[in-house]
């Protein structure tokens, strides 16, 4: 009988062991403060570079009191440059893509680093504070075969310009000068329309020089929440996703909804303060539930 006592007793202390321990367990949940409403965000375990710089920023008060500073309805709203805050300096790093596309993408809510274009960072390394919240719009099919152009035509341009300035390939800047030419000879010349069909023609002396540059399309996945939420599609695998807003999603509405000058900044300031709050587990799959 006392045996039995014992080992019930163990038992007991035992699983009162395990609920302190897993009451205790915290996990890291990003809040945006701003004038607006708050938003919560979670980062991604599988994009570590970035969680880690980002939660550093966050929680030494870099992040306090930025502003939104680059604002487009229906795509973005950009922040993280840490010299418009309390910081007053902006960082001066950069940090290596990690992109997983197929798993996190552009939907409405992604988290995401912004970066310098492919001309001046083919690496597509992201910077080392700023960062966007994305909008974006619903897409149907035919609209993500659009933005899947969008994609190519972006990433064959910046490879296209860092082709001209190293003079690897005297061909393209041949038949670029030729019709840059012929607009200044006659400005009613659709010099955009030449400029992309000179691109996308220039593949395959660009693939010889970069490898394969076939877009990779859209998953089934992201489809449907292209569909469903709505995003910006034509980013995928060229910006690093790290994180998502799980709850405050009207908030991402309203400031993109403000009066922006001709540089997409708004007209009166919007600021934003990032922290770094801890919750329990529970609390934490009942987020990203949502």
């Amino acid at each position: 009988m006392s045996m039995n006592k014992a080992a019930y007793s163990y038992v007991t202390l035992l699983t009162l062991a395990m609920v302190l321990v897993s009451c205790g367990a915290k996990k890291e949940v990003i809040v945006f403060e701003t004038p607006y409403g708050d938003m919560k965000a979670v980062l991604y375990n599988e994009t570590p570079i970035h969680k880690e710089n980002f939660i550093k920023l966050a929680s030494s008060g870099q992040f306090d009191s930025m502003l939104f500073h680059r604002v487009i309805e229906e795509f973005m709203i950009q922040t993280g440059d840490v010299s418009t805050g309390k910081a007053g300096e902006a960082v001066d790093y950069r940090l290596q893509s990690e992109f997983m596309a197929d798993r996190y993408f552009h939907e409405r809510g992604a988290l995401a680093a912004a970066r310098m274009g492919d001309q001046y960072n083919p690496k597509k390394e992201s910077s080392g504070s700023q960062f966007y919240i994305v909008q974006g719009q619903t897409y149907d099919e035919e609209g993500l075969k659009e933005r899947a152009h969008r994609r190519e035509y972006l990433r064959l341009y910046g490879l296209f310009d860092r082709t001209l300035k190293s003079k690897k390939a005297p061909e393209l800047i041949e038949k670029y000068n030729f019709h840059l030419n012929k607009y200044q000879e006659d400005t009613t010349y659709d010099i955009g329309a030449a400029q992309e069909n000179l691109i996308f023609n220039s593949k395959p002396v660009l693939e010889k020089l970069y490898g394969d540059l076939t877009d990779p399309g859209y998953s089934e996945t992201q489809k449907k929440a292209y569909a469903a939420i709505g995003g910006a599609p034509h980013l995928d695998g060229e910006y690093t996703v790290f994180g998502k807003v799980v709850e405050g999603l009207e908030v991402i509405d309203k400031i993109a909804a403000v009066a922006t000058n001709d540089r997409d900044k708004p007209l009166e300031d919007v600021r934003v303060t990032v922290k770094v709050i801890a919750v329990s587990e529970k609390e934490y799959q009942e987020l990203i539930k949502n």
